[in-house]
């Protein structure tokens, strides 16, 4: 007769069993986190290596424009430090004033997949099966509500209201980030709607760049002009003469010294290929919106990439941008700052936790919960400061 297990001895194989467990996802954790280190690490010096290759360029690091206020004094009332989520929205803001992304209209020929992706959001957030994915109300209303892509006439009035201002942070248009200096700009960001470039078209592009020349020939040439080379070049016309006139403009040119550093670790929607260089990932914490169809993967992806006209909330009329950045090896994206005249910059990574300070900010100036947040967020952040 076999002598069945007593209540002491099934207690000691369990509590076995949840040691072992609990090893095995220490073990697992202290894994994951070193290859994040690691990945953080390798990332951040080819970003260094493509800054150091733009200062010998350009004289200068890239001088990012400030995309919104870089003190968060002004809401210092506003702005309850002892809830941490809530200061850290204002915070944030402030750390992203000199972005690590670029921002811009996606091509024409995406439009149709666009509105396909938004009807296929809508219906998940209306059918009510997706409730752990739309967490709270504003973000289920925004869901159901569907979004437009910046060509759908659904947004033109109120893009066409806007078409003078020259800030991202009145139009939201284009988003002169880092990305945008380090990677030939014409190529990348001249996809959408000819309206946003040709004359009389829309200030937040004609303000922020200069007007190329010929190549060949040392004519100035117009937007409108280098928007159907970029058009030639993307329908694969890489031959032409035209195409290989904007392949010799020498700020797009320039590009090439650095760009076999961004090789496959760029965010980015689609498969951009420049000078024969594939930048974007294939890391799974590099998923883009059109990378996947899961509902769970897709919401919060386009929700941070939806905006509106006139930046006031609104759950109508809004449209989505494409964008490419580099992430750490937690899936935050990197932080930089640098100061005119863009002779030295700060470039970190917020770590595990995905929370920062600006460093531009003295310790001895805060007090209080403030203090501790910024001794708390800033702990576990990897650092780089250019020589």
């Amino acid at each position: 007769m076999k002598r069945a297990f007593t209540l002491v001895e099934l207690l000691i194989v369990i509590a076995v069993l949840v040691s072992l467990m609990a090893i095995t996802f220490r073990i697992t954790n202290v894994v994951g986190d070193a290859e994040a280190r690691t990945m953080t690490i390798t990332r951040m010096q080819r970003l260094e290596n493509c800054l150091s290759g733009f200062h010998a360029a350009f004289g200068c690091y890239p001088p990012v424009k400030l995309h919104g206020n870089r003190s968060f004094r002004e809401q210092e009332e506003s702005i309850n430090w002892g809830n941490e989520s809530e200061a850290w929205r204002w915070v944030e803001a402030v750390c992203r004033t000199q972005p690590v992304g670029c921002r811009f209209p996606f091509p024409e020929k995406m439009s149709g997949y666009i509105r396909e992706l938004s009807d296929l959001i809508a219906s998940a957030a209306s059918s009510g099966e997706y409730d752990d994915v739309f967490s709270d109300q504003s973000m289920k209303e925004w869901a159901a509500a569907g979004f437009s892509s910046a060509a759908d006439s659904a947004v033109e009035d109120r893009l066409s209201s806007k078409k003078d201002e020259v800030l991202w942070s009145e139009i939201k248009l284009f988003q002169y980030g880092v990305m945008s200096y380090l990677l030939p700009r014409y190529f990348v960001m001249m996809g959408g709607n000819s309206k946003y470039f040709e004359a009389g078209g829309y200030a937040q592009w004609t303000k922020n760049n200069q007007n190329p020349c010929d190549p060949f020939v040392g004519d100035a040439i117009q937007w409108t002009t280098v928007y159907s080379w970029v058009q030639e070049y993307d329908n694969g016309n890489g031959r032409s003469e035209n195409v290989t006139k904007l392949l010799m403009m020498p700020s797009q040119a320039v590009c090439a010294r650095w760009l076999p550093n961004l090789e496959g670790i760029c965010l980015c929607d689609r498969d951009i290929s420049l000078f024969g260089v594939h930048i974007k990932s294939t890391h799974w914490r590099d998923r883009g919106i059109f990378d996947s169809m899961e509902i769970q993967q897709l919401a919060p992806a386009l929700r941070r990439a939806c905006y509106t006209p006139d930046g006031d909330g609104s759950y109508r009329d809004q449209y989505i941008l494409d964008s490419v950045t580099i992430q750490d090896g937690w899936g935050h994206e990197f932080y930089y700052y640098s100061r005119s005249p863009y002779q030295s910059y700060t470039l970190w990574s917020s770590g595990p936790d995905g929370k920062t300070f600006p460093p531009w900010i003295a310790r001895d100036k805060l007090s209080g919960q403030e203090l501790d947040l910024a001794a708390k967020w800033t702990d576990d952040d990897l650092t780089h400061m250019s020589n």
